[in-house]
């Protein structure tokens, strides 16, 4: 249950970080989610994955259907694709490895101030 707030967390408050601030103002909302909410690793890494990649790929899905892919299909010839987008699943893929580890830094600063009851004092 904590995976699916947390994703849906990221998700929308990326999205309104997203319409005032640069695009790395994500991260930042991916950091405090996983910073606040707590989580396992793997679990943690996956919610801001999951969120920012699915965010941004379809905010860029919805501007390359919008532009008839003029932009993205010019960026493609610079990057060499054949496509505009393979432009748009790459960024979506960039921004879930963003989100993914941006989560995970915020779950292991959590982390790093929380005292952990279950070791001993050589572990």
């Amino acid at each position: 249950m904590k995976f699916i707030i947390r994703t849906i967390i990221i998700i929308i408050a990326s999205h309104f970080s997203l319409l005032y601030f640069p695009w790395w103002s994500m991260a930042i909302c991916a950091f405090f989610a996983g910073a606040i909410i707590s989580g396992k690793n793997l679990n943690t890494f996956f919610s801001g994955f999951i969120g920012l990649g699915m965010l941004w790929l379809i905010q860029a899905f919805i501007i390359h259907n919008d532009s008839n892919g003029i932009l993205s299909d010019k960026i493609a010839e610079l990057f060499g694709l054949s496509d505009g987008i393979f432009m748009v699943i790459i960024a979506g893929l960039l921004a879930a490895i963003i989100g993914g580890f941006s989560t995970l830094s915020g779950f292991r600063f959590r982390r790093l101030f929380s005292r952990d009851k279950t070791r001993g004092l050589y572990r």
